[in-house]
């Protein structure tokens, strides 16, 4: 057998082929994250696996037959790693009429999101260390698109505002065929581990899963079932708290996660840009009514992007932090403020392959 280190450090290698890769970093904390989540023969099986689009079993099967592991013995480990949150596929892919496939995850939005409700404090501390060093630029790449958008929250709009049917979350459930689940939010719960506790909101179970998502999140074990009206609830709940509605980057999204301003590491990692707008597609921006605004700071505090100020007694929108979610349209008191569609709108692509396959030819 090769050399344990050498084992990890091919499996990194690997993972770095991926649309979002996984960098190295000088510390090594890349290394310590895989060992936290791989066995060493998981390892090894990984390396196996494509980083492009899912592959049947059998063709994985040929590919190690040299190894001597039997096609149903090979297919029981495989199947072990999906519910460990490893890889992707088994019979979630089977289910969509492909046959049984396999392929490697993503770090983020995969293997990391599949931790949810088996978080360690040591692996979310190495998390993090990793997060806000090489991988944000790999995460944040201005050359790809980004994995998230955002959705204006559904007070945020008059019924007179026309808004396409990827801005709007009954739409997107009007539209999606289902399963639907939930999970608990895996940024508040590693912050709960940390002892740091989200200062938003008490709500934990609040990152819905849609169709594929939520077939992959019933397979692995970290989502709860529920149905389409079950799942809106949830979605205006966190509205309320003031959580911004961040779906998956396609037209037809598997996940719709809700993100505060000091534990989800989305917006945590945005507030860092000097312009978050460069990083994230939103078809709104906020506008405030000088005349109206009465300087009560309420949208001050609603803002996750720090991007709203209050100076010379008018409330002002800095629209290179504005990320369009309407947190601040609907508890102005004096309805000062607004969300405005921009001129040019973004089109997300239309599904998760097509992201995939931007996200590849931006990063070639």
């Amino acid at each position: 057998m090769e050399n344990k280190e050498k084992i990890y450090r091919k499996l990194q290698e690997h993972l770095d082929k991926l649309p979002v890769g996984f960098p190295s970093t000088e510390s090594g904390v890349e290394i310590r994250i895989l060992k936290h989540l791989f066995t060493l023969e998981e390892a090894e099986l990984a390396l196996n696996l494509s980083t492009a689009f899912p592959e049947k079993l059998n063709s994985i099967y040929r590919r190690m037959r040299d190894r001597g592991i039997p096609k149903e013995e090979l297919e029981e480990k495989l199947d072990k790693m999906v519910k460990k949150g490893l890889i992707q596929g088994g019979d979630t892919v089977k289910m969509l009429g492909y046959g049984k496939s396999y392929s490697c995850a993503p770090f983020i939005v995969g293997i990391f999101e599949y931790q949810a409700n088996r978080l360690t404090k040591e692996f979310f501390k190495d998390y993090k260390e990793y997060l806000y060093g090489p991988y944000l630029k790999e995460y944040l790449n201005p050359n790809t698109p980004f994995q998230f958008r955002t959705i204006p929250v559904e007070k945020s709009l008059s019924i007179n505002q026309s808004i396409s049917n990827y801005d709007d979350v009954e739409q997107i459930f009007e539209n999606a065929n289902g399963p639907f689940g939930v999970t608990n939010c895996i940024c508040k719960q590693g912050m709960d581990i940390l002892g740091k506790p989200c200062t938003h909101t008490d709500l934990r179970e609040t990152c819905i899963s849609i169709n594929e998502g939520a077939i992959q999140g019933l397979q692995v074990g970290y989502v709860r079932e529920i149905n389409k009206n079950e799942a809106i609830g949830i979605l205006r709940k966190a509205q309320d708290a003031g959580l911004v509605l961040m779906p998956g980057n396609s037209q037809m999204p598997l996940s719709i996660c809700t993100c505060c301003g000091d534990c989800c590491q989305i917006l945590t990692s945005l507030k860092k840009m000097p312009k978050p707008v460069d990083f994230i597609e939103s078809n709104y921006f906020a506008a405030v009514n000088e005349e109206l605004c009465e300087t009560c700071e309420t949208c001050i505090e609603r803002c996750k992007m720090e991007a709203l100020t209050i100076a010379d007694g008018r409330a002002s929108v800095d629209l290179d932090r504005c990320i369009g979610c309407g947190n601040c349209v609907s508890t102005c008191p004096s309805n000062a403020i607004q969300l405005i569609k921009k001129e040019k709108e973004n089109v997300p692509p239309k599904d998760i392959v097509d992201l995939y396959i931007q996200l590849i030819k931006g990063k070639s």
